[in-house]
């Protein structure tokens, strides 16, 4: 991508040259970059940049990207930069996304080492001095810190983030701890800017976890995880909806399909990126199945569960996208996955009677797809009368078992309408106590 001009990046890294902290770098020290994309973030942003800034064990620049906000974002980092030269900020013109965000920073960040900080999110206080000292004591180029969840009233760790390639502390690589998939956002981590050539981030969600991976394939094991809590991931409390850059793609249900076909496109660059840095092939087909395991249990999951629990409208176009992303990732990646079962065909079937002609076609379509790349799919489902729908449907050749439900469907709704009526008939005739 083409370096471009930014009038106010070019005052904010004159300011900074003459920065004492900046003094130590040009004399030819590391120096650490912290990006931080922000969309309407006004609330949230001088918090986020006070727990970097706190900061003074470490020479480090602030690249701040302001993209198209249409609050003070601008003006509160701009009042910030005005008392700390370590503070760039550049301007978008209008919204892009949090990965054009991300790379806008990328092209003007002269850091040798990259670190990565949302808006809404913010640093435990010593975290950059932590994975600084860390990457200064050894020849490590990725250094993993510790993450926790915060929502204001409690703190907390998920089930797929605890896990012991990425809780114990140590020397790892992708390759030999394959859990460390289940941790591939960009925050939270210390990345040498050599791993990161040629690297660039794309779309509005999960755009950060193939860029974040192939860095991660690039570092071999030359990654070391700490045990250090550098980072607060900031969820709203509940019933509060978030505004961020972040926050925002994560609730947007038009997104899903695009997500959807971002976590294809990420399958094929990190199998793409392990063919070039990791040498054994039993150890790249363990990567590439270990991912496609993750997103299908964690990113496809979360959109097809919140579609189904929305009743969204355009569920036959993701349960489209699902089928495209079967069909597009390595067969062998995919074959034998437990999620594919358990939270991709599952979900729908316990729903089928309820969707709309439109969706049951496309489920139907996405079966077929799924039996087409591992035949023992529906042997995979746990038990439930999901389970047992599935092998009788999946059972029969090709569209047989599909339109022999749709037409025991069609044949029993009338029967199922007199049940709701005859039910709503003895509410009424039932005498109040």
């Amino acid at each position: 991508m083409p370096n471009e001009a930014w009038p106010v990046a070019s005052i904010a890294l004159d300011m900074v040259r003459r920065g004492g902290d900046r003094a130590s770098a040009a004399a030819g020290e590391s120096l650490m970059s912290v990006i931080v994309p922000a969309w309407n973030a006004e609330a949230t942003i001088e918090e986020a940049l006070a727990s970097i800034l706190d900061e003074h064990a470490a020479p480090l620049e602030c690249v701040v990207v302001d993209d198209g906000s249409s609050d003070g974002t601008a003006a509160v980092v701009e009042a910030i930069a005005a008392r700390d030269a370590r503070v760039v900020l550049l301007r978008s013109p209008e919204n892009e996304g949090v990965s054009e965000a991300r790379n806008r920073a990328l092209r003007a960040a002269r850091g040798t080492w990259l670190a990565f900080v949302d808006a809404d999110d913010r640093l435990r206080p010593g975290s950059l001095a932590a994975m600084w000292r860390a990457s200064q004591a050894s020849d490590a180029l990725v250094i993993i810190g510790q993450r926790i969840w915060n929502d204001g009233l409690r703190t907390w760790i998920t089930d797929n983030y605890d896990r012991p390639d990425i809780r114990l502390p140590g020397r790892k690589s992708i390759a030999n701890n394959p859990g460390l998939l289940y941790y591939a956002s960009a925050t939270g981590k210390l990345i040498h800017r050599s791993c990161t050539d040629d690297l660039w981030f794309h779309g509005r969600t999960i755009g950060d976890q193939p860029w974040t991976i192939r860095a991660l394939l690039r570092a071999a094991d030359r990654i070391e995880v700490i045990d250090d809590i550098v980072y607060e991931w900031i969820r709203p409390a509940p019933g509060v909806q978030g505004t961020s850059i972040t926050s925002t793609t994560r609730s947007r249900a038009g997104l899903s399909v695009e997500a959807i076909g971002v976590a294809t496109e990420a399958v094929l660059a990190v199998v793409d990126e392990a063919a070039r840095t990791v040498p054994d092939a039993p150890a790249r087909a363990r990567i590439a199945s270990a991912y496609v395991e993750r997103l299908l249990a964690v990113d496809v999951a979360r959109h097809l569960k919140n579609a189904l629990s929305r009743k969204d409208p355009d569920l036959a176009d993701i349960l489209a996208a699902i089928e495209a992303f079967v069909r597009s990732v390595p067969a062998q990646a995919i074959a034998g996955s437990p999620a594919l079962a358990r939270f991709v065909l599952v979900p729908p079937m316990e729903r089928l009677p309820k969707l709309s002609r439109r969706s049951r076609r496309a489920y139907w379509s996405l079966l077929r797809a799924t039996r087409r790349v591992d035949p023992r799919v529906v042997s995979t489902v746990p038990p439930g009368p999901a389970r047992r729908t599935l092998r009788l449907v999946g059972g029969l050749p090709g569209p047989v078992g599909p339109t022999l439900w749709e037409a025991w469907h069609g044949a029993s709704r009338p029967i199922r309408a007199i049940r709701r009526r005859l039910r709503r008939a003895a509410r009424r005739a039932t005498p109040m106590s």
